[in-house]
């Protein structure tokens, strides 16, 4: 009996030291990086934000995360419907003041000097439209894509299609040798 305890002891610190180092993240494809790559996004205006009376004029704050892939981000670029507001330093985030947009619905859009991007669409003096709830009742958007790769979603998002993480699996063992470390301390 303590054989067993001890040889399911080892296979659970091996699988852990296995999962904890960076082998799996080398298989997921981000080149050992766990994960922690650099990104933009939209502070304000949040996705599908309104606007009641055209022209709306506001501010688009852009946020930057600093991540360990590709070198830093040290200039962004805003467009609105494909036009160039300009580009400007932007390492910690950055704000484009005074935006006047016409009635209509438009795509602002995020691109940073490394070419990571975001979007969002506003919509000027025009309703925005409902969220499909699908057959499920959860909340998601409808509408094309914003992914590069194909994947499924909408408001230009990433979807991760990676399997969830070992940890709870690697745990079970543990949980298995418990009662029997009660009983010997007993």
């Amino acid at each position: 009996m303590h054989l067993r305890k001890r040889l399911l002891l080892v296979v659970t610190a091996a699988a852990l030291g296995l999962a904890s180092s960076n082998a799996l993240a080398a298989e997921a494809g981000d080149n050992g990086l766990g994960g922690d790559f650099s990104s933009v996004w939209f502070v304000s205006p949040l996705p599908n934000a309104s606007f009641e009376d055209a022209p709306a004029t506001f501010e688009a704050e852009v946020g930057v995360y600093q991540g360990l892939d590709d070198g830093p981000i040290a200039t962004v670029e805003v467009f609105v419907n494909g036009d160039s507001l300009g580009e400007q330093e932007c390492a910690d985030g950055c704000v484009y003041p005074d935006i006047e947009l016409a009635k209509g619905i438009h795509e602002l859009e995020v691109v940073a000097d490394i070419g990571v991007t975001a979007g969002v669409t506003v919509y000027v003096d025009e309703e925005v439209p409902p969220v499909d709830m699908g057959e499920t009742g959860e909340s998601g958007e409808s509408g094309e894509s914003g992914d590069q790769d194909g994947g499924e979603g909408g408001g230009k998002c990433s979807v991760s299609d990676r399997p969830m993480s070992p940890w709870s699996l690697l745990a079970l063992p543990l949980l298995l040798l418990v009662p029997g470390l009660r009983r010997r301390r007993a």
